[in-house]
Formats: C-alpha cells, sequence, structure tokens
C-alpha cells in the first residue's frame, strides 16, 4: 500500500490533499457566488452553533488524521513543513494578530470610501453565529481548526507549488482556496479573509515557519467567536 502511495504523481498528490481537505466544503461555498445577494440570513437558528463547532472538530481531526498518514507514506514531515512550538514563535504568532487586525481595519476604512455598506458587510457576520456558544467548542475549534486549515491551506499548498511555480502563484492559490471555503460568510468573509490569506501565505513563504500561523489563527478564531458568540 505504501509504495502504492509513494508511486503517485505530485499532480495526484496536491488533488488528494485539497479535495480531501476541502472537497466537502467547496461546492457548497462556490454555489454562494451565484445566489442573488449572497448567503441568505438564518432565520430559526444561526449557522455557528455549539454543534456545528463540535461536527467541524471532529471532520477536520479525523481528515487530519488520515491525510497526515498519506502525507507521511509520501515523505511529508513535521521538519518540512515547519511545524515546531516555540516561544519566539508563539510571539511571532502575537505580533501576526495585530498586523492582521491593523490591515484588516485600513481595508474596511479605504472600503468605506468606495463601498458604503462595507462596515454593515462586516456586521452581518453575526448573524452567522449563535449568541450561546459554550466555552469547550469554542476552545476545541480555535485549536483543531487552526492546525487543521494552516497545514493544508498554507504549509502544504505553499511548500508544494513555490519552487515549481514561484512564491506568488503559491500564496495567491492559497489565498484564493481560503477565501473559496469561506464564501459562506458572504462579502464580509472576502474582505477579512484576502488580507489573512495573502500575509499568511506570503509569511510561510518566506519564512517557512507554521507555529506562528497556528498561533495567530487560534487567537483570532477565539476571539472572533466569543466576541459574536
Amino acid at each position: 500500500m505504501k509504495d502504492r502511495i509513494r508511486a503517485l504523481s505530485g499532480r495526484v498528490e496536491f488533488l488528494v490533499v485539497i479535495f480531501g481537505a476541502f472537497g466537502l466544503f467547496l461546492p457548497s461555498n462556490v454555489a454562494m457566488l451565484f445566489v442573488p445577494g449572497g448567503p441568505p440570513a438564518p432565520t430559526s437558528h444561526a449557522l455557528i452553533s455549539d454543534a456545528y463547532l463540535q461536527g467541524l472538530v471532529l471532520y477536520e481531526g479525523i481528515v487530519l488524521l488520515l491525510l497526515g498518514a498519506f502525507l507521511k507514506a509520501r515523505g511529508w514531515t513535521l521538519e518540512r513543513i515547519g511545524l515546531k512550538p516555540t516561544l519566539r514563535g508563539t510571539l511571532q504568532g502575537l505580533a501576526l494578530v495585530f498586523l492582521i487586525y491593523l490591515v484588516n481595519l485600513a481595508v474596511v476604512v479605504l472600503l468605506s470610501f468606495v463601498w458604503p455598506e462595507a462596515a454593515a458587510a462586516m456586521r452581518s457576520l453575526a448573524k452567522l453565529v449563535d449568541t450561546s456558544l459554550s466555552l469547550g467548542p469554542v476552545l476545541a475549534v480555535s485549536i483543531v481548526n487552526p492546525v487543521f486549515e494552516e497545514v493544508f491551506v498554507c504549509a502544504y499548498i505553499v511548500s508544494a507549488l513555490k519552487e515549481k511555480r514561484g512564491v506568488a502563484f503559491a500564496v495567491n492559490v492559497s489565498t484564493a482556496l481560503r477565501v473559496t471555503y469561506h464564501l459562506y460568510q458572504g462579502a464580509a468573509g472576502v474582505i477579512s479573509i484576502v488580507p489573512v490569506g495573502l500575509v499568511f501565505a506570503y509569511y510561510y513563504a518566506r519564512n517557512g515557519k507554521l507555529w506562528p500561523l497556528i498561533v495567530a489563527h487560534g487567537i483570532m478564531d477565539f476571539v472572533a467567536l466569543m466576541y459574536y458568540g
């Protein structure tokens, strides 16, 4: 079995990882582009509830283990993707959080001049989140989701593409995928996710360090969910 996995081409490996990690979400999120006015506003209940977060943690945990085993058989290691927890990396993650918040603020301010509805679009995120989220599911998803997303959408994609297609191509593909599976958030998702995708992918492409991104992502997930929920 391992010999067959090792014999797969790099292109097949890439497709297995991307569709294995995000294939469940991509079709429905892309479909949002064709819905007039974007994603419909929740009515009886919000999309992001305790049950949703618990299901997401379970799904991402299982897929992380399965694809992790697949990539290990293909020769990928934690050292190769730069996943090494350090105090310095944690501090860099905190710095990235402040940078992302500043960039997002600048983007919203600039957009407000050409698109006055930008602020309202950002506030619409609150409609997606249940206002009675429990701390346990929030903590769990703030740990699992950053590892899942940054391993696959940032570390894997950038590492797999930058040597063959260049840093700019790798960064753009990583950012495009990150935006695509957040399209359920509507325009607000694009406004907030594009800066995150660009900063994270560029940082990783230049430094090869994954831990700071996981730290930053985890903090931002926790803050957002606790704020809206």
